[in-house]
């Protein structure tokens, strides 16, 4: 398996070296462009708007635009020479309480393993890290951009999570009908707590399958095959919101 990313991880005077590898698989179904006239592959080019050529990756540089057309070229040794301890090492800033961290600040994750000669430091911030109940929260460098991460003890070793920095979240007050509240009856709000406490019950993951993946590949076997595809029937309208509350906690007592 190929690690992401290779460096240490420092906190105080202690440097554990480490390698990271995504954590995260993505199973989604592939799907290529065609010509719907003659089913050929439809391709993206990368074309310069200045003198119309096809330019290959090693002809192109990256620039900050400073004024209209106007730009800083950056090479990849200028962003070798940035000057940041973070590009070759995780530096963990404090430790906290798990749930200060709100869950919209998590983004991707990835798995820290030791790597030689960094065993004994690994176990021995991943078990004290476990026994006080902490995760860690500092920086890394990883394709370019300073990333905020979190550290927390996970399973047989330690999950790392890139973090969104504050100042990417949207302000939810921004968001349309956020934070609205409306008159409900007790009655109503009654129903609607049974029927929660009625489908409460312990979290199994493994249970939970891309439905739509496994339906679109159902599709595409029956295309294959030359077979009809069916369409299974919609939702059944319930007239009002008491009735939907009623209807639902009769159907989850019946299963």
């Amino acid at each position: 398996m190929r690690a992401s990313w290779k460096g240490s991880i420092t906190f105080g005077l202690v440097t554990i070296p480490v390698k990271v590898y995504t954590a995260i698989l993505p199973k989604e179904l592939k799907f290529s462009l065609l010509h719907s006239a003659d089913g050929g592959r439809i391709r993206y080019k990368k074309v310069c708007e200045k003198c119309g050529k096809e330019v290959s990756n090693d002809e192109i540089v990256r620039g900050y635009e400073i004024s209209k057309n106007e730009y800083v070229i950056l090479t990849d040794e200028d962003f070798e020479k940035v000057p940041l301890k973070t590009v070759k090492s995780i530096e963990i800033k404090q430790f906290f309480d798990p749930s200060e961290l709100g869950v919209i600040y998590y983004s991707n994750f990835y798995y820290v393993s030791p790597d030689k000669g960094g065993e004994k430091a690994y176990y021995l911030l991943k078990r004290a890290m476990r026994e006080t109940d902490s995760m860690a929260i500092g920086k890394m460098g990883m394709r370019g951009k300073e990333h905020l991460v979190a550290l927390k003890a996970f399973d047989g070793g330690l999950l790392l999570a890139q973090l969104h920095y504050i100042d990417e979240i949207r302000n939810p007050a921004e968001v349309p009908g956020w934070g609205v509240e409306v008159e409900v009856s007790d009655e109503e709000l009654d129903l609607a707590k049974k029927l929660i406490m009625a489908m409460k019950r312990s979290l199994k993951l493994e249970e939970y399958r891309d439905e739509y993946k496994e339906a679109l590949m159902k599709l595409i076997e029956a295309k294959l095959a030359g077979r009809e595809i069916t369409v299974t029937g919609g939702v059944e309208e319930v007239k009002s919101l008491m009735d939907a509350l009623k209807a639902s906690l009769e159907a989850v007592k019946g299963t």
